[in-house]
């Protein structure tokens, strides 16, 4: 796991990535904000330990900056501070700080918390990756449906046009339209969503058969 510490104080840079490389971590130091920043998104790091206040960029303005790049959104930001006042604990919630430590620093507390924050960010990580697959799955499912859409019907006196908005959950809806014959045209809807799969996938099958016109017995 790749760790940034991010503090203007050599002392404690020096301290952290002694101790933290002894526990196996890969540590990456910068001295201030904007050196931290321009690290974080060249070695995307899954926790950041940033002082609160340093020159040129405090911490809140590294976690506000970093937590705004979508790649970076899910790194587990650790602010260190002397300042212990509710106030300021929530300014840094809103600045986007996943945990707090105060100095001076207790080792076993900073290392439990660690592994604490290292958990929640591969917990992230994976609830990232699961919803990137679902969007990517619904994509696909989109095209078929628009894919299996009719085509626009333009003959007088009858006109038929076809839009499709894509919802964010499984849906199956589909319908058609045939000449039955010189006068009479038929059209169907089939309406299952909110029905789940166990209704989605037979109403595709359905529309498919209907379209092959294997039918042959009126109904």
């Amino acid at each position: 796991m790749k760790i940034l510490i991010i503090d203007d104080d050599p002392t404690i840079r020096l301290l952290l990535k002694r101790t933290l490389t002894r526990q196996g971590y890969h540590i990456t130091v910068a001295s201030n904000g904007e050196e931290g920043l321009k690290s974080a998104k060249e070695i995307s790091p899954a926790m950041v330990i940033c002082d609160w206040m340093m020159p040129k960029m405090n911490g809140l303005g590294v976690c506000s900056k970093l937590k705004a790049i979508p790649e970076l959104s899910t790194t587990f930001f650790i602010l260190l501070t002397s300042i212990d006042s509710v106030e300021d604990r929530v300014k840094g919630l809103d600045a986007g700080a996943d945990d707090f430590l105060c100095k001076p620093i207790e080792m076993y507390e900073l290392e439990a918390r660690i592994r604490a924050g290292l958990r929640l960010h591969q917990l992230s990580r994976d609830l990232e990756q699961q919803k990137q697959l679902l969007e990517a799955e619904l994509a696909e499912a989109a095209e078929y449906v628009s894919f299996i859409l009719p085509e626009p019907l333009t003959e007088p006196p009858i006109t038929i046009d076809v839009r499709f908005i894509p919802s964010r959950q499984l849906g199956g809806d589909g319908f058609d339209y045939y000449w039955l014959d010189s006068e009479n045209l038929g059209v169907y809807l089939l309406d299952v969503s909110g029905h789940g799969l166990g209704a989605a996938l037979p109403s595709i099958s359905t529309i498919n058969l209907l379209r092959s016109r294997s039918l042959t017995q009126r109904y």
